[in-house]
Protein backbone atom coordinates (compact mmCIF):
# COMPACT_ATOMS: atom_id res chain seq x y z
CA UNK A 1 0.00 0.00 0.00
CA UNK A 2 1.07 3.72 -0.68
CA UNK A 3 1.50 5.54 1.92
CA UNK A 4 -0.12 9.01 1.31
CA UNK A 5 2.74 10.58 3.33
CA UNK A 6 5.30 9.77 0.43
CA UNK A 7 3.24 10.77 -2.27
CA UNK A 8 3.18 14.19 -0.54
CA UNK A 9 6.86 13.95 -0.30
CA UNK A 10 7.62 13.18 -3.97
CA UNK A 11 4.97 15.93 -5.20
CA UNK A 12 6.96 18.74 -3.03
CA UNK A 13 10.16 17.51 -4.57
CA UNK A 14 8.73 17.93 -8.31
CA UNK A 15 7.05 21.23 -7.15
CA UNK A 16 10.27 22.86 -5.62
CA UNK A 17 13.11 21.04 -7.58
CA UNK A 18 14.79 20.31 -4.43
CA UNK A 19 14.46 17.57 -2.13
CA UNK A 20 16.05 20.47 0.51
CA UNK A 21 13.01 22.60 -0.47
CA UNK A 22 10.80 19.86 0.00
CA UNK A 23 11.78 18.82 2.98
CA UNK A 24 11.84 22.27 4.57
CA UNK A 25 8.03 22.66 3.43
CA UNK A 26 7.80 19.77 5.90
CA UNK A 27 10.12 20.47 8.46
CA UNK A 28 11.97 17.21 8.09
CA UNK A 29 15.79 16.51 7.36
CA UNK A 30 16.92 16.32 3.89
CA UNK A 31 18.26 12.95 4.43
CA UNK A 32 14.74 11.70 5.86
CA UNK A 33 13.15 13.15 2.72
CA UNK A 34 15.80 11.59 0.37
CA UNK A 35 15.48 8.45 2.39
CA UNK A 36 11.50 8.44 2.00
CA UNK A 37 11.46 8.88 -1.83
CA UNK A 38 14.03 6.53 -2.21
CA UNK A 39 11.13 3.85 -0.58
CA UNK A 40 8.65 4.90 -2.41
CA UNK A 41 10.37 4.10 -5.64
CA UNK A 42 11.82 0.94 -4.31
CA UNK A 43 8.27 -0.07 -3.68
CA UNK A 44 7.12 1.35 -7.31
CA UNK A 45 9.82 -0.79 -8.46
CA UNK A 46 10.89 2.57 -10.65
CA UNK A 47 13.00 6.13 -10.56
CA UNK A 48 10.84 9.06 -10.25
CA UNK A 49 13.63 11.33 -10.27
CA UNK A 50 16.55 12.29 -11.88
CA UNK A 51 19.04 13.45 -9.34
CA UNK A 52 21.96 15.81 -9.91
CA UNK A 53 23.84 18.75 -7.79
CA UNK A 54 21.57 21.35 -9.33
CA UNK A 55 18.41 19.44 -7.72
CA UNK A 56 16.32 17.25 -9.30
CA UNK A 57 13.66 16.26 -12.12
CA UNK A 58 11.01 13.74 -12.93
CA UNK A 59 12.17 11.17 -14.86
CA UNK A 60 9.35 10.48 -17.65
CA UNK A 61 7.52 7.54 -15.89
CA UNK A 62 8.03 9.61 -12.60
CA UNK A 63 5.98 12.68 -14.12
CA UNK A 64 3.12 10.11 -15.29
CA UNK A 65 2.99 8.97 -11.71
CA UNK A 66 3.32 12.37 -9.93
CA UNK A 67 0.50 13.79 -12.29
CA UNK A 68 -1.73 10.59 -10.54
CA UNK A 69 -0.56 11.53 -7.64
CA UNK A 70 -1.57 15.16 -7.45
CA UNK A 71 -4.86 13.76 -8.17
CA UNK A 72 -5.23 11.70 -5.53
CA UNK A 73 -3.68 13.58 -3.28
CA UNK A 74 -6.77 16.24 -4.13
CA UNK A 75 -9.43 14.28 -3.77
CA UNK A 76 -8.06 13.38 -0.36
CA UNK A 77 -7.76 16.71 0.62
CA UNK A 78 -11.39 17.51 -0.77
CA UNK A 79 -12.59 13.98 0.96
CA UNK A 80 -11.40 15.40 4.36
CA UNK A 81 -12.55 19.04 3.92
CA UNK A 82 -16.16 17.66 2.88
CA UNK A 83 -15.21 15.28 5.78
CA UNK A 84 -14.73 18.44 8.55
CA UNK A 85 -17.86 20.49 7.03
CA UNK A 86 -20.02 17.24 7.44
CA UNK A 87 -18.67 17.11 11.48
CA UNK A 88 -18.74 20.52 12.13
CA UNK A 89 -22.50 20.90 10.60
CA UNK A 90 -21.69 23.30 8.03
CA UNK A 91 -22.59 20.72 5.06
CA UNK A 92 -25.54 17.59 5.57
CA UNK A 93 -29.04 17.28 5.83
CA UNK A 94 -31.80 17.98 8.56
CA UNK A 95 -34.54 16.40 8.31
CA UNK A 96 -37.53 18.43 10.16
CA UNK A 97 -41.59 17.23 10.57
CA UNK A 98 -43.73 19.16 12.03
CA UNK A 99 -47.87 18.65 11.97
CA UNK A 100 -48.89 22.94 11.36
CA UNK A 101 -48.08 25.29 8.97
CA UNK A 102 -44.81 26.91 7.47
CA UNK A 103 -46.93 30.11 6.28
CA UNK A 104 -45.67 32.54 8.71
CA UNK A 105 -44.67 31.56 12.60
CA UNK A 106 -41.91 30.77 14.58
CA UNK A 107 -40.70 27.51 12.52
CA UNK A 108 -41.03 29.11 9.45
CA UNK A 109 -38.88 32.06 10.99
CA UNK A 110 -36.19 29.60 12.06
CA UNK A 111 -36.21 27.30 9.15
CA UNK A 112 -35.38 30.82 7.32
CA UNK A 113 -32.66 31.92 9.67
CA UNK A 114 -31.17 28.33 9.39
CA UNK A 115 -31.04 28.59 5.55
CA UNK A 116 -29.23 31.75 5.48
CA UNK A 117 -27.00 30.84 8.29
CA UNK A 118 -26.24 27.36 6.96
CA UNK A 119 -26.75 27.50 2.94
CA UNK A 120 -24.96 23.89 2.13
CA UNK A 121 -27.19 21.97 4.67
CA UNK A 122 -30.21 20.59 2.88
CA UNK A 123 -33.12 20.64 5.16
CA UNK A 124 -35.78 18.27 4.20
CA UNK A 125 -39.37 18.87 5.60
CA UNK A 126 -41.83 16.55 6.22
CA UNK A 127 -45.97 17.79 7.44
CA UNK A 128 -47.52 14.80 9.67
CA UNK A 129 -49.32 13.69 12.15
CA UNK A 130 -48.22 13.00 16.25
CA UNK A 131 -48.29 9.44 15.64
CA UNK A 132 -46.01 9.75 12.74
CA UNK A 133 -44.10 12.18 13.41
CA UNK A 134 -43.11 10.15 16.82
CA UNK A 135 -42.64 6.85 14.57
CA UNK A 136 -40.27 8.70 12.34
CA UNK A 137 -37.89 10.10 14.58
CA UNK A 138 -37.95 6.90 16.73
CA UNK A 139 -37.04 5.17 13.52
CA UNK A 140 -34.27 7.79 12.69
CA UNK A 141 -36.23 8.97 9.07
CA UNK A 142 -36.55 12.60 11.11
CA UNK A 143 -34.00 14.32 13.17
CA UNK A 144 -36.05 16.76 14.43
CA UNK A 145 -40.32 17.14 14.73
CA UNK A 146 -41.97 20.34 16.65
CA UNK A 147 -45.17 19.43 18.10
CA UNK A 148 -47.82 21.00 20.26
CA UNK A 149 -47.72 19.35 24.14
CA UNK A 150 -46.43 16.54 25.73
CA UNK A 151 -44.92 13.61 24.01
CA UNK A 152 -43.60 11.25 27.07
CA UNK A 153 -41.21 8.20 25.62
CA UNK A 154 -37.78 7.63 27.19
CA UNK A 155 -36.22 8.00 23.60
CA UNK A 156 -36.83 10.77 23.31
CA UNK A 157 -36.16 14.94 24.63
CA UNK A 158 -38.03 17.76 24.18
CA UNK A 159 -37.09 21.20 24.17
CA UNK A 160 -39.88 24.58 24.12
CA UNK A 161 -38.04 27.30 22.16
CA UNK A 162 -41.18 29.23 21.37
CA UNK A 163 -45.51 28.76 21.97
CA UNK A 164 -48.30 29.76 19.66
CA UNK A 165 -51.16 31.94 20.30
CA UNK A 166 -54.56 29.81 21.08
CA UNK A 167 -56.98 31.66 18.93
CA UNK A 168 -60.68 31.12 17.68
CA UNK A 169 -62.95 31.75 14.72
CA UNK A 170 -66.42 32.84 15.61
CA UNK A 171 -69.57 34.22 13.18
CA UNK A 172 -69.42 37.52 12.67
CA UNK A 173 -73.14 37.47 14.00
CA UNK A 174 -71.72 36.03 17.32
CA UNK A 175 -72.27 38.06 20.56
CA UNK A 176 -68.78 38.01 21.14
CA UNK A 177 -67.60 39.07 18.04
CA UNK A 178 -67.72 42.77 18.57
CA UNK A 179 -65.31 42.21 21.62
CA UNK A 180 -61.76 42.89 20.89
CA UNK A 181 -60.62 41.20 23.87
CA UNK A 182 -61.79 37.31 24.91
CA UNK A 183 -61.43 35.34 28.21
CA UNK A 184 -61.96 32.15 28.88
CA UNK A 185 -64.70 32.36 31.01
CA UNK A 186 -66.69 34.47 28.39
CA UNK A 187 -66.49 31.39 26.42
CA UNK A 188 -68.73 29.14 28.70
CA UNK A 189 -71.89 28.96 26.41
CA UNK A 190 -69.42 28.20 23.05
CA UNK A 191 -69.50 24.65 21.32
CA UNK A 192 -65.61 23.98 20.46
CA UNK A 193 -64.65 22.78 17.18
CA UNK A 194 -61.00 21.23 17.16
CA UNK A 195 -59.15 19.28 14.60
CA UNK A 196 -58.47 15.72 14.46
CA UNK A 197 -55.09 15.40 14.08
CA UNK A 198 -52.62 18.31 15.90
CA UNK A 199 -52.69 20.42 17.49
CA UNK A 200 -56.39 19.57 18.58
CA UNK A 201 -56.15 16.74 21.34
CA UNK A 202 -53.91 19.12 22.97
CA UNK A 203 -56.69 21.90 22.63
CA UNK A 204 -59.49 19.77 23.64
CA UNK A 205 -57.69 18.96 26.61
CA UNK A 206 -56.81 23.08 27.18
CA UNK A 207 -60.39 23.45 27.24
CA UNK A 208 -61.73 20.81 29.14
CA UNK A 209 -59.10 21.43 31.76
CA UNK A 210 -60.14 25.99 31.69
CA UNK A 211 -63.51 25.39 31.67
CA UNK A 212 -64.87 22.29 33.54
CA UNK A 213 -66.26 22.95 36.86
CA UNK A 214 -68.29 20.44 39.08
CA UNK A 215 -71.77 19.59 37.05
CA UNK A 216 -70.62 21.10 33.77
CA UNK A 217 -68.38 20.18 30.73
CA UNK A 218 -67.69 21.54 27.99
CA UNK A 219 -68.72 20.72 24.95
CA UNK A 220 -65.68 19.70 21.80
CA UNK A 221 -66.91 18.50 18.93
CA UNK A 222 -63.67 16.73 17.04
CA UNK A 223 -63.36 17.39 13.40
CA UNK A 224 -61.67 15.45 10.84
CA UNK A 225 -60.41 18.35 8.76
CA UNK A 226 -57.07 20.33 8.43
CA UNK A 227 -57.36 23.53 10.91
CA UNK A 228 -57.31 25.95 8.20
CA UNK A 229 -61.08 24.53 6.94
CA UNK A 230 -62.39 24.93 10.56
CA UNK A 231 -63.63 28.73 10.29
CA UNK A 232 -65.80 27.20 7.31
CA UNK A 233 -67.55 24.77 10.43
CA UNK A 234 -68.76 27.95 12.68
CA UNK A 235 -71.77 28.78 12.95
CA UNK A 236 -74.40 29.57 16.19
CA UNK A 237 -72.69 28.77 19.53
CA UNK A 238 -69.76 26.67 17.45
CA UNK A 239 -66.74 28.33 17.41
CA UNK A 240 -63.59 26.74 15.77
CA UNK A 241 -60.27 26.90 18.32
CA UNK A 242 -56.45 25.82 16.90
CA UNK A 243 -53.05 27.45 18.05
CA UNK A 244 -51.55 29.80 15.85
CA UNK A 245 -52.97 32.92 13.75
CA UNK A 246 -55.88 31.34 11.56
CA UNK A 247 -57.68 33.59 9.40
CA UNK A 248 -60.77 32.53 7.52
CA UNK A 249 -60.14 30.85 4.18
CA UNK A 250 -62.67 33.74 2.34
CA UNK A 251 -62.14 36.68 4.54
CA UNK A 252 -65.50 37.81 2.57
CA UNK A 253 -68.05 35.78 4.93
CA UNK A 254 -67.47 38.21 8.05
CA UNK A 255 -66.26 35.74 10.50
CA UNK A 256 -63.29 37.42 12.99
CA UNK A 257 -60.44 35.89 14.88
CA UNK A 258 -59.75 36.46 17.97
CA UNK A 259 -56.84 35.32 20.45
CA UNK A 260 -57.92 34.03 24.12
CA UNK A 261 -56.40 35.54 27.07
CA UNK A 262 -55.98 34.52 30.48
CA UNK A 263 -54.83 36.66 33.65
CA UNK A 264 -51.30 36.66 32.37
CA UNK A 265 -52.09 37.53 28.67
CA UNK A 266 -52.15 35.51 25.96
CA UNK A 267 -53.38 31.76 26.21
CA UNK A 268 -50.64 29.95 24.57
CA UNK A 269 -49.76 26.50 23.48
CA UNK A 270 -46.05 25.75 24.02
CA UNK A 271 -44.09 24.11 20.46
CA UNK A 272 -41.75 21.19 21.70
CA UNK A 273 -38.49 20.52 19.43
CA UNK A 274 -38.06 16.58 19.55
CA UNK A 275 -35.18 14.36 18.98
CA UNK A 276 -34.02 11.11 19.66
CA UNK A 277 -31.57 10.67 22.25
CA UNK A 278 -28.33 9.40 20.83
CA UNK A 279 -28.79 11.47 17.34
CA UNK A 280 -25.19 12.65 16.00
CA UNK A 281 -26.32 14.62 13.19
CA UNK A 282 -24.09 17.92 13.10
CA UNK A 283 -26.58 19.04 11.24
CA UNK A 284 -29.30 18.78 14.28
CA UNK A 285 -26.51 20.45 16.41
CA UNK A 286 -26.38 23.27 14.36
CA UNK A 287 -30.07 23.78 14.41
CA UNK A 288 -30.40 23.89 18.43
CA UNK A 289 -27.47 25.99 18.23
CA UNK A 290 -29.31 28.77 16.12
CA UNK A 291 -32.57 28.05 17.64
CA UNK A 292 -30.59 28.58 21.38
CA UNK A 293 -28.95 31.91 19.76
CA UNK A 294 -32.24 33.04 18.56
CA UNK A 295 -34.18 32.40 21.43
CA UNK A 296 -31.68 33.31 24.44
CA UNK A 297 -31.42 29.09 25.93
CA UNK A 298 -29.08 27.11 26.21
CA UNK A 299 -28.65 24.78 23.37
CA UNK A 300 -28.90 20.74 24.50
CA UNK A 301 -26.61 17.74 23.87
CA UNK A 302 -28.01 15.51 21.58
Amino acid sequence: MINVDLLRYAVAAADTGSFSRAATRFGVKQSTLSKRIQFLENGLGLPLFRRSTRGVAPTESGAHVLSRARRILEDIDTLAGEARALSSGETGTLKIGFHGSLVGGDLSAAIHAFRAACPDIEIQASQRGRHTLVAALQDGALDAAVLAGQTLLPSLRSLCFWSEPVTISLPADHALAVRERLYWTDLREAIFLVTASDPGPDLRAMVMARLSVPGYHPTVLIQDVGRENLPSLIGGARIAITAGVILPADQTDGSVCREIHDASGHTCLEQGVYWKVGNGNPALRRFFELLAHRYARIAPAI
